[in-house]
């Protein structure tokens, strides 16, 4: 019966250790509608440049 628990806490522990290097390792980009994008978004960083004062 402790070999159960050894064995499932293992199996826990070893999934996180995977998920945290996965999302260590994750590539920089972003996600829309159309999938996912390296890279900047384009449109928020157009958004940026056009919110200021134009005068």
């Amino acid at each position: 019966m402790m070999a159960v628990l050894h064995i499932t806490l293992a199996l826990i522990v070893a999934g996180l250790v995977v998920e945290l290097f996965a999302a260590a390792t994750a590539p920089l980009g972003y996600q829309d509608e159309d999938g996912f994008h390296l890279g900047a978004d384009k449109k928020a960083a157009a958004d940026e440049v056009h919110s200021g004062n134009p005068s």
